[in-house]
C-alpha cells in the first residue's frame, strides 16, 4: 500500500526524481545533491538513510520517523502517510540502498529516476544470502542506472572501474580524478576544516571550498556538481551552494572533545574503504596523539577475518592508541600488534559504552580521536557521546538519536 501510494504521487504530479546508490556515500552524496539544487529548484529531499523498500515509500510520501517496533507508532505513520495532504516538488533528491540481489528493482518500480548517480562499488554486505562478490553488487547498483529512460542522464563516477562500465540506454555524464572525465576535480587540497579544490567542465574552472574533512570527500561533492550542471547550473553557481554545506551526522564530522581533545565522528557505518580512507585522514591530520576507536565491521561474509586484520594493521601505522570495540576487536588488536604497536597502546571491549567510560579519563589536551565503526550491534555514537564536550548537542550532532534508538 504504501509503495503504491508513493508511486502514484510521483508519477501524479510529475516529480523529476534524482536517485542515488552506490556502497558507500550514498546519504552525503543524496545532501550534497540537495545542497546545490535548493539554491535554484523548488526541491525535497528524503531524510536520514530512508533508503529500503518501506523507507523509500516513506520518503517520498514525506515522512520523516521510523516506527521501528512500536505498532501505535507505526499507525500514526502510516496514517500521515497515506492520507495528510503531501507539498509538492519539482524534483525529489532520493537515495536507493541494496543489501541484496533484486532490491533495486523493487526501488525503481516506486520511484522511476531521471537522474541516477553511481558512487562507488565496494566490498559491502556480502554476508551468506546477500552478495558473493564484487561484480553481483556492480550488477544489483547497475540496475538503478538501468531503469533511466531514454533521455534519462546517468552520472558515473569514472575512477571506479565498475561504475564506469555500467551500461544504460540513457545518456552518461562522468566525473572523477584520476582518469579523464567531464567533471574533473585537481589541485584537491584537504586541511583540518575544510577541502579546497578546482574543477573543470568543458573548458570552464570553479573554485570550491567546502567544510568537510577529507580528500575523499571531493568523490561525495562531484555527483553533486555534475547534477546541478545538467540541470543547467554554472560552476560558479554550484561551488557557492556548496560554501555552507554540512555532512550528515556521523560521517567524518569535527566535535569538541572533553579536555579540549578533538574527536572526528565517523560512528554512522564503516567497511574496509571508508575504513582505510578515515584512518588516512587521521594520518594526515596533526596530532600530539593520535587515538583509533574502531568498531567491528558487519556483513563482510568470508573476508571478515582478512579485513580486520588489514584495519588493525592500517591503524597499528598511524595512531598512537587503538580502542578496539565488537566481537571482532581481538582481531583488529592482532592486526595491529603485527604492525609493530605495543600491546600496551591497544584496548579491547565488547560495548562501545563500556569503551566511552574508560576513555573519559584519559583524554588529553590536543588528542584527536577518530571513531569509527558498523552501526548494527556496535553503535559508536554511543562511545561519542560519553566523550563529547558538550553532550546535550548530541540529538543534532550525532546519529541515531531519540528514545526509539535509545531503547535498541
Amino acid at each position: 500500500m504504501l509503495a503504491s501510494k508513493a508511486r502514484a504521487y510521483l508519477k501524479r504530479h510529475r516529480v523529476q526524481v534524482i536517485a542515488v546508490t552506490g556502497s558507500v556515500g550514498k546519504t552525503s552524496t543524496k545532501e550534497a545533491i540537495y545542497q546545490v539544487l535548493k539554491s535554484k529548484f523548488d526541491v525535497y529531499v528524503s531524510k536520514k538513510s530512508f533508503n529500503t523498500e518501506i523507507g523509500l515509500s516513506l520518503a517520498v510520501l514525506q515522512e520523516e520517523e521510523s516506527g521501528f517496533s512500536s505498532l501505535m507508532a507505526w499507525l500514526k505513520i502510516l496514517n500521515k502517510a497515506l492520507f495528510k495532504k503531501k507539498k509538492v516538488y519539482a524534483k525529489a533528491v532520493l537515495e536507493m540502498g541494496a543489501d541484496k540481489p533484486g532490491d533495486i528493482k523493487k526501488l525503481v518500480r516506486i520511484a522511476p529516476p531521471k537522474i541516477a548517480v553511481v558512487t562507488a562499488v565496494r566490498p559491502v554486505h556480502m554476508a551468506e544470502g546477500q552478495f558473493a562478490n564484487l561484480e553481483a553488487i556492480a550488477h544489483e547498483k547497475g540496475m538503478l542506472v538501468r531503469a533511466l529512460p531514454h533521455k534519462g542522464m546517468a552520472i558515473l563516477n569514472n575512477d571506479d572501474e565498475y561504475v564506469r562500465n555500467m551500461q544504460t540506454e540513457a545518456g552518461k555524464f562522468s566525473y572523477g580524478v584520476k582518469r579523464p572525465a567531464m567533471l574533473m576535480a585537481y589541485q584537491i587540497k584537504a586541511g583540518p576544516k575544510d577541502l579546497r579544490f578546482k574543477a573543470t567542465y568543458r573548458g570552464k574552472t570553479g573554485d570550491f571550498v567546502v567544510p568537510v574533512i577529507g580528500e575523499f570527500q571531493v568523490y561525495v561533492l562531484l555527483p553533486a556538481v555534475a547534477v546541478g550542471l545538467q540541470l543547467g547550473m554554472q560552476l560558479g553557481e554550484c561551488a557557492s551552494a556548496l560554501r555552507d554545506f554540512q555532512l550528515p551526522p556521523g560521517r567524518m564530522n569535527p566535535i569538541s572533545g572533553i579536555n579540549r581533545s578533538q574527536i572526528i565522528d565517523s560512528s554512522y557505518n564503516a567497511s574496509p574503504t571508508t575504513m582505510d580512507t578515515a584512518l588516512d585522514v587521521l594520518d594526515h591530520i596533526y596530532s600530539p596523539r593520535k587515538i583509533a576507536v574502531l568498531g567491528t565491521m558487519n556483513e563482510l561474509g568470508e573476508m571478515t577475518y582478512e579485513a580486520h586484520i588489514a584495519v588493525g594493521q592500517k591503524a597499528g601505522r598511524v595512531a598512537d592508541i587503538l580502542i578496539a570495540v565488537g566481537h571482532e576487536a581481538p582481531t583488529i588488536k592482532r592486526g595491529a600488534l603485527e604492525a609493530g604497536m605495543k600491546e600496551t597502546d591497544i584496548y579491547t571491549f565488547f560495548d562501545s559504552e563500556e569503551a566511552g567510560e574508560f576513555m573519559k579519563d584519559r583524554l588529553k589536551q590536543g588528542d584527536l580521536v577518530l571513531v569509527k565503526g558498523s552501526q548494527n550491534k556496535v553503535r559508536m555514537e554511543r562511545f561519542v557521546k560519553l566523550i563529547m564536550k558538550d553532550p546535550h548537542k548530541a540529538k543534532n550532532l550525532l546519529c541515531r538519536q531519540g528514545a526509539a534508538w535509545e531503547s535498541i
